[in-house]
């Protein structure tokens, strides 16, 4: 039996980050506790994992949040409605660009991101919008 694709992001306030994905991506809460949450992307799954508070403390995430583009890393995921993930982003202190990145073709349908702790993403629409 073949495991989904999955990833680690780790976030000073968990339960923010995790409800910013849930919400913006539409997708569901597979499981999860106090310091941590899978959600489920079609053949992916992403877990948001509490930074250790003792750690976290001393992380500060400005106001208003600074996008970490010199991450080694970047998930790229997708949305069935790629308006309805930028509305929602915004509303969760996130945002997903209005016009895709330079590098990409103008009518490409993938646009970069980030998370109320800074953390980039790409979007991906999948649908109609």
């Amino acid at each position: 039996m073949s495991q989904p694709v999955s990833a680690v992001l780790f976030a000073k306030d968990h339960a923010k980050v995790a409800s910013f994905y849930r919400d913006a991506f539409d997708v569901l809460a597979a499981s999860g506790d106090a310091d941590h949450t899978v959600l489920e992307f079609v053949g992916f799954k992403l877990m948001i994992q509490q930074i250790p508070r003792h750690l976290a403390k001393d992380i500060a995430v400005p106001n208003p949040v600074l996008r970490r583009e010199q991450a080694s890393l970047r998930l790229d995921l997708p949305t069935r409605n790629l308006e309805r993930s930028r509305t929602i982003a915004k509303l969760l202190f996130g945002t997903i660009d209005d016009a895709p990145p330079p590098w990409a073709e103008r009518d490409a349908k993938f646009h970069l991101g980030h998370d109320p702790e800074g953390n980039v993403f790409g979007a991906m629409s999948v649908g109609v919008a």
